[in-house]
C-alpha cells in the first residue's frame, strides 16, 4: 500500500504495518549528544525528541549501527555508503512519524512542539522523506487526521519555523517520479517553512490521487484540508471552490452511480468535518456556497437510480434497519439545518495547540502560512484503468519506486484497491439503537467512516487492526464512549471548555463494543460482495473478542439473537446474509469453546424442516463438526437440539458394497485389490468386460431371480453399474485423507476418462461419488472439484446433475439405507453449483488472458520482423548469447545447466481463439441450464403445493437471486442467449417476475 518495508515491535507499532525498529526502539532523544537513540552523530539523528523506546536510555544499547561513543551492542561498520545512510535516515524518520501520539503519556501541546522542532532539524538534510511520510500518514492513518493537522499547525504557525533549504530540496527533486515532476502544483518558494512545504506537497499528492481516481486517498486528503481550515493554513474559500468541482460531477449527464456516489461522499464528509469554520472568511457568501453544495447533493440523491431490492441484506424488519447513501445525504441536511456544527466528538487541531501558537496569536505573516487549494476538474473514469500506479507513486520517494517496479502485479493491485476503497456505497444493516450513532446523523457519517477506513486499510494485519480500533477512543475527544472506557481516554487540548464537555455527553456516550460489533459484521454482510474476504472480518472480530472478552460478550449475544429472530418472517432476510452470518457464527463458536445458550432455541425444534431457523441450526452444527469432531460437538448440545441438528452417524464414507450380502460385493473386493496392487487401466477394463457379461440377462436366466443375482435390464444399466463400482472403489481406497484421494485419482485418471465418454456415464460417476460421501457435504465439494479439474466430468454435467439427477439407475446400486437429501433448503447444493460456475468462468478468464498474451507476442514478432526488413537484416537473426568460460576444474556446482527439454509449442492466437470459443459455448450451456433449472423449480413448486411449500419456495427463490447477483457479470456477456432460451415470450406473471429480476441484476453493472 505505502511501501512500509520494515518490521517493528507490534507493541509499539501503530500503523497496522510491520516496520523495522532498528533495535533502538525508535527512541526520540532531545539530548544533542545523541547517545540515547543508538545512532551516531554523523547520521544526523542526534536531536530526536524524547519518546520511549527500547534503546532510549542514557546509554543506548542494541543499535545495529553503533551509536556514538556510548551506544553499544551492534556491528561496527567501518564505512557506510551514502545510499545506505540515506535509506536508514528515511526509515528512521518514517518510523518516528508513523508512531505519532501513541505514547500513553502523550501530551499534545508539549509533545507536538518537540516533534515539530525535531522535524525542522531533520529537514536540514532534505525534506523529501518527511513529505513522503506525511503522505502515508494522511492516507493510511485516518484516525490521526486532527493530530497530523495540529503538527502541521506547529510547523506553520510557530515563530521558530525554519525555511526549507533550497539546495537540500533540489537535491531530492530528481528522486520523484517523472509523472510527479510534470504535475502542476503550487511551487515551493525559498522562504517556505517546513510546514508549508509539507502542505504544498500534500496538495500535489491530492491531485495525483484524483488523476488516478484513488478515491479513498482523495477523500482522506480532503479530510486533512478541512482540519487545516480552522488553523487558517488552508483557506476556507479555496476548499469550498474545490468541493464545487466535485459537485460538478453530480451534474454530469448519465453519470455512473459509483462515480457520483464517491464524489458526493467526498463533499458530505468534508463539509461535516469542516463545520462552521468553512464560514470564517465571508459568512454570507460562504453560506450561499455551502447551501448550494448541499442542494446539489440532495438533488442528485433525488434523481439517483440504483438497484435496491437485490442489494438489501434484510427486508422490512423492525429490529434491523439499513444505512446507506440516502442516509448520508440526510445527515448532510441535518448538518446544514443545525447551523453547520461538526460532531462534538471530533478533536479540533486548534484545541491541541497552546494559546501562543494559534492563528490569532501567531507572528508568522499570512502570506507565509496560508495555502490556497488549486482549481481542479475531476477527470473521467474511462482512462483510469489505462494509467498505472506511477501516478499514485506521488506518495513515495524514488527509492521506493525502484523497489516497487520489481514487485508482483498482485501486490500492486492490492495497493491500488486500498487507495481506491470500496466500489459501492452499500446498504449496511444496523441493529443497535441508542448505544451507537443514530443512522443518518452527522456523527454516524464521520465516526463510521473513520472506523470503516481503519478496518479496510489494516486488513494486512488483523492483530494490529484489532489493537488499533480498540484504541479508537484515544483519537477522539474524551467522553465520546461510555461504559468501561476510561474517562481519560481521548485527545484534549488546553482550549477545551466545560461547555464542550457537556455537549459531548449529550450527543455521544456511545458503546465502543456495540459500535465495533455492528460495524465489522455489517460490513461483512453487505451485498453483493463485502469489501474484503468475509473471513477477514471473522478473524478481526475474533481478535477483538480475545482482547476484550468480558465487555464485548453482551454485544455479540444481542447480535446473534437479533439475526436469529429475524428468520421468523418470510422474505425478511436475504439468503446470502443468512449464509455469511452462519459461517461467522460457527467459526466464532469454534474459537471460544463452542459455548452458546442452545436451550433458548429448543422451542423452535418443532418447526417444519424447511423453516430457516431449523436449517440455520443444522448448518451451525454441520460447520462445527467440520471445525472439530462429532463427539465433541454432541457434548455441547441439549438432547432436543441433538435429535434435530445432529446427523445420526458421524460424517464419513458410505460404501454401497460394504455389506457381505450385496450382490456385487465380490466384484467390488476384486476391484479394490486391483487398485491396491496398482493394476493398469487395461487390466481393470478387461475385467469389467467379463463382469458386464455376467450381469446382463440371458436366455438361461430364470425370471424373478434377476435382481437376486444382480442382473440388470440392459447394456446401459450394466455400464452404469461399472461406473458406480469404479468411482466408489476409487473413493474407498482414497478415503483415508485428501492426499490419498488425490494420489489415487491421478493414478487412475486415464481409466476414469475412459469411463466418462458420454454425458450419461459422467452423470453415473457423479451419482456414485455423491452416494459415497452423502454424509459429508464437504467431501462432495472436494471430490467434484477434482473431477472437474481433471476433466473427468464437465461443468455442464454437474449443473444438469444438480437440477435433474438421473432417475434410471439400477436398483442394485441404490444404498440399503437411503439418506435424506438436503435439497435447496440449505446451503450445500448452492455451494456445489457455485463451485461449478466458478470453475467454468475461471476457464473462460484464463483463456482470455492466454489469447491476449498470444496476440501480444505475435504483434511484437510482427513489429520485430518489420523492423528487420526496414534495416535490411535477415529475418531469422537472433542475438547470439556469449559462451561462459568454464573453470579449469569444474565441479557439479559449476557445470553448465543441462539444457531443458523442448518446451511445448505455445498456442497461436488462432488456436487460442478457437479454444476460447469452445469454452464460451460450454459456459453458455452451463448458465442456460442453471437459470432454466431455477425457473422450472420455482414455477413447479409454486403450482404444485402453493401453501405447504412456502419455505421451500423461499429457499429456491432466494438462491435464484443469489445466482443472478453473484454471476451478473457473466450473465451480462451472455444475456441475449439467456433471454432467448430461458424465458418464454408468454406474458404470465411468474415468468415476467423472474425475467425482470434477471434484467435488474444485469443492470447492477451499469450503475
Amino acid at each position: 500500500m505505502d511501501g512500509w518495508d520494515s518490521q517493528s515491535n507490534p507493541q509499539q507499532q501503530g500503523g497496522g504495518y510491520q516496520q523495522q525498529s532498528y533495535n533502538n526502539g525508535g527512541a526520540y532523544n532531545n539530548n544533542n549528544n545523541g547517545p540515547g537513540a543508538g545512532y551516531g552523530g554523523d547520521q544526523g539523528w542526534d536531536n530526536s525528541p524524547p519518546r520511549g523506546g527500547r534503546g532510549g536510555g542514557r546509554h543506548g544499547g542494541g543499535g545495529y549501527y553503533q551509536g556514538g561513543v556510548r551506544g553499544g551492542g551492534g556491528y561496527q561498520h567501518q564505512s557506510q555508503s551514502a545510499e545506505q545512510r540515506e535509506e536508514n535516515r528515511i526509515r528512521h524518520i518514517r518510523s518516528q512519524l508513523f508512531k505519532l501520539g501513541e505514547e500513553k503519556d502523550f501530551h499534545p501541546p508539549s509533545d507536538l512542539l518537540k516533534m515539530a522542532r525535531w522535524i525542522e532539524d531533520k529537514a536540514s538534510d532534505g525534506v523529501e522523506p518527511i513529505t513522503a511520510a506525511f503522505r502515508v500518514m494522511v492516507t493510511e492513518q485516518p484516525h490521526k487526521t486532527p493530530l497530523i493537522a495540529a503538527l502541521i499547525g506547529f510547523l506553520c504557525l510557530s515563530q521558530q519555523a525554519k525555511p526549507v533549504p533550497r539546495q537540500a530540496e533540489s537535491d531530492q527533486q530528481p528522486e520523484l517520479s517523472a509523472q510527479d515532476q510534470e504535475m502542476p502544483a503550487t511551487e515551493t518558494t525559498e522562504s517556505d517553512s517546513v510546514g508549508i512545504t509539507i502542505v504544498k506537497d500534500l496538495v500535489k499528492a491530492f491531485r495525483s490521487y484524483l488523476d488516478a481516481r484513488l478515491w479513498r486517498n482523495t477523500r482522506l486528503s480532503l479530510h486533512l484540508f478541512a482540519a487545516l481550515v480552522p488553523l487558517q493554513i488552508v483557506s476556507a474559500s479555496s476548499l469550498r471552490t474545490l468541493l464545487a468541482s466535485f459537485a460538478a460531477v453530480l451534474e454530469e449527464p448519465a453519470v455512473a452511480a459509483a462515480r457520483a456516489d464517491r464524489a458526493a461522499i467526498c463533499i458530505i464528509e468534508t463539509l461535516i468535518r469542516g463545520g462552521q469554520d468553512l464560514l470564517v472568511d465571508d459568512a454570507e457568501s460562504a453560506r450561499a456556497e455551502l447551501d448550494d453544495l448541499v442542494a446539489k447533493v440532495v438533488a442528485y440523491d433525488a434523481a439517483r437510480k440504483v438497484e435496491v431490492e437485490l442489494t438489501r441484506p434484510v427486508h422490512d424488519i423492525e429490529t434491523i434497519w439499513l444505512e446507506g447513501f440516502p442516509d448520508a445525504v440526510k445527515a448532510l441536511e441535518e448538518w446544514s439545518a443545525g447551523d453547520y456544527k461538526r460532531p462534538a466528538f471530533l478533536p479540533m487541531p486548534a484545541d491541541l495547540l497552546p494559546a501562543a501558537i494559534s492563528p490569532d496569536a501567531t507572528l508568522v505573516p499570512e502570506e507565509k502560512r496560508v495555502v490556497s487549494l488549486p482549481d481542479i476538474l475531476v477527470p473521467p473514469e474511462e482512462d483510469a484503468e489505462h494509467q498505472g500506479l506511477d501516478v499514485a507513486y506521488a506518495q513515495l520517494g524514488e527509492h521506493q519506486v525502484k523497489r516497487r517496479k520489481v514487485d508482483t502485479g498482485k501486490g500492486e493491485l492490492e495497493e491500488k484497491k486500498a487507495a481506491v476503497g470500496p466500489e459501492r456505497i452499500s446498504l449496511s444493516p444496523r441493529w443497535f439503537a441508542n448505544t451507537v450513532p443514530r443512522a443518518g446523523s452527522p456523527a454516524s457519517v464521520v465516526l463510521r467512516a473513520i472506523l470503516s477506513d481503519m478496518i479496510d486499510l489494516y486488513e494486512v494485519n488483523r492483530k494490529e487492526a484489532a489493537k488499533l480500533i480498540l484504541d479508537l477512543p484515544n483519537w477522539l475527544r474524551r467522553g465520546t464512549f461510555g461504559g468501561k472506557i476510561s474517562s481519560e481516554a481521548g485527545l484534549f487540548g488546553e482550549m477545551h471548555e466545560q461547555q464542550d464537555s457537556r455537549q459531548i455527553q449529550e450527543e455521544c456516550n456511545f458503546s465502543l463494543d456495540d459500535l465495533l460489533v455492528e460495524t465489522i459484521l455489517s460490513t461483512a454482510l453487505v451485498l453483493p460482495t463485502a469489501p474484503r474476504n468475509p473471513l477477514y472480518y471473522t478473524c478481526l472480530l475474533r481478535e477483538i473478542v480475545t482482547l476484550t472478552p468480558g465487555t464485548i460478550a453482551p454485544s455479540l449475544g444481542k447480535t446473534i439473537r437479533t439475526f436469529y429472530n429475524s428468520l421468523s418472517t418470510p422474505h425478511s432476510i436475504d439468503i446470502e446474509t443468512v449464509n455469511r452470518f452462519a459461517d461467522w457464527f460457527a467459526i466464532h463458536l469454534s474459537n471460544f469453546n463452542f459455548g452458546w445458550a442452545w436451550k433458548e432455541w429448543i422451542p423452535d425444534t418443532s418447526l417444519p424442516s424447511h423453516h430457516p431457523k431449523v436449517v440455520f441450526m443444522k448448518r451451525i452444527v454441520e460447520l462445527e463438526i467440520r471445525l472439530a469432531y462429532f463427539d465433541r460437538i454432541k457434548e455441547t448440545l441439549p438432547p432436543e437440539i441433538q435429535s434435530l441438528a445432529m446427523p445420526k452417524e458421524e460424517p464419513g464414507p458410505v460404501w454401497t458394497y460394504e455389506s457381505e450380502s450385496h450382490v456385487y460385493k465380490t466384484q467390488a473386493e476384486r476391484l479394490i485389490n486391483s487398485i491396491k496392487a496398482k493394476a493398469s487401466a487395461e487390466v481393470i477394463l478387461a475385467d469389467f468386460e467379463t463382469f458386464k457379461s455376467s450381469i446382463l440377462p440371458s436366455s438361461s436366466t430364470i425370471p424373478g431371480e434377476e435382481e437376486q443375482a444382480g442382473m440388470v435390464g440392459n447394456a446401459i444399466e450394466a455400464e452404469i453399474v461399472v461406473r458406480d463400482l469404479t468411482i466408489q472403489c476409487v473413493l474407498q481406497v482414497g478415503s483415508r485423507s485428501f492426499s490419498h484421494f488425490l494420489n489415487i485419482v491421478e493414478r487412475y485418471h486415464a481409466l476414469l476418462r475412459q469411463l466418462s465418454r458420454s454425458a450419461r456415464m459422467r452423470a453415473a460417476i457423479l451419482a456414485g461419488a455423491v452416494r459415497f460421501w452423502t454424509r459429508s457435504h464437504q467431501w462432495v465439494l472436494i471430490v467434484v472439484d477434482k473431477l472437474l479439474q481433471y476433466r473427468i466430468v464437465e461443468p455442464a454435467d454437474v449443473v444438469e446433475f444438480i437440477f435433474n439427477p438421473p432417475k434410471d439407475e439400477p436398483r442394485t446400486i441404490e444404498p440399503q439405507t437411503p439418506v435424506e437429501q438436503e435439497g435447496w433448503a440449505g446451503f450445500n447444493t448452492w455451494s456445489l453449483l457455485r463451485l461449478t460456475l466458478e470453475k467454468v468462468n475461471g476457464r473462460v478468464d484464463q483463456l482470455k488472458k492466454r489469447l491476449e498474451e498470444s496476440e501480444r507476442k505475435e504483434a511484437y514478432e510482427r513489429e520485430r520482423k518489420e523492423a528487420s526488413l526496414a534495416a535490411g537484416l535477415p529475418l531469422d537473426s537472433e542475438p547470439e548469447k556469449p559462451e561462459e568460460d568454464l573453470p579449469l576444474f569444474p565441479t557439479s556446482a559449476t557445470l553448465p545447466v543441462r539444457p531443458k527439454e523442448e518446451a511445448k509449442t505455445e498456442l497461436s492466437s488462432t488456436e487460442a481463439l478457437a479454444s476460447l470459443d469452445a469454452i464460451k459455448t460450454e459456459q453458455r450451456k452451463v448458465l442456460v441450464t442453471a437459470v432454466n433449472g431455477f425457473k422450472n423449480l420455482i414455477l413447479h413448486t409454486t403450482i404444485q403445493t402453493p401453501h405447504k411449500s412456502q419455505w421451500q419456495v423461499w429457499w429456491i427463490d432466494g438462491w435464484y437471486t443469489v445466482l443472478l447477483r453473484t454471476f451478473n457479470k457473466h450473465l451480462l456477456y451472455n444475456s441475449q442467449t439467456l433471454l432467448n432460451n430461458c424465458f418464454d415470450p408468454q406474458n404470465d406473471h411468474a415468468n415476467t417476475r423472474l425475467r425482470d429480476r434477471f434484467e435488474r441484476a444485469i443492470d447492477l453493472l451499469s450503475e
